[in-house]
């Protein structure tokens, strides 16, 4: 008897150790890893050119910014958390589809045009660049950003005319 009740607390013990370690994770921990792991891949390794750890930090902060998403694909944060790992990973077009993603759920989120602008451009997508910034310019009412926007835009047309032909600029936000 005494035999069964050993083997049954130690059963318990068990299962209540393997039930906190196998409970998942909230979107928030989730977050919260995926940053500690990002800064330290950004901050700490990059900087001493430790490249192996940098890459295995990376790659632990898109699983955990692509669990969190899986978990509450609603929840705009993670993408655009998953969207700077990429880019900074120069993994441009999957951080172009992050923050593609980010917009869906927030299209009033004038930052994440620009990034997705940025992300577009370093992926060779000069077009697409054009296009999320003219509609960032849509949505912008301030005259000075309209003006920033209307160089980057003629900017991105120039570098993706064909040589020797100059594209004219936007002129949607010109000022007044």
């Amino acid at each position: 008897m005494k035999t069964i009740a050993r083997i049954l607390v130690v059963a318990i013990a068990l299962a209540i150790g393997l039930g906190t370690q196998c409970r998942a994770q909230s979107t928030d921990e989730l977050e919260a890893a995926g940053l500690a792991h990002f800064k330290k891949a950004y901050y700490e390794a990059v900087p001493k050119k430790n490249t192996a750890e940098a890459a295995d930090e990376f790659r632990e902060a898109e699983t955990a910014f692509r669990k969190a998403i899986k978990q509450n694909p609603e929840r705009v944060s993670p993408y655009l958390h998953l969207g700077r790992t990429l880019f900074v990973q120069s993994k441009y077009q999957e951080a172009a589809k992050a923050y593609s993603d980010a917009l869906k759920l927030d299209p009033e989120n004038k930052p994440v045009y620009l990034q997705l602008a940025s992300a577009q451009e370093q992926a060779g997508d000069y077009g697409g660049a054009v296009g999320t910034l003219q509609l960032l310019q849509s949505k912008e009412t301030d005259p000075a950003a309209l003006k920033k926007l209307d160089e980057l835009i003629g900017r991105l047309k120039a570098r993706s005319a064909p040589p020797g032909r100059q594209q004219p600029p936007s002129g949607k936000g010109g000022a007044k």
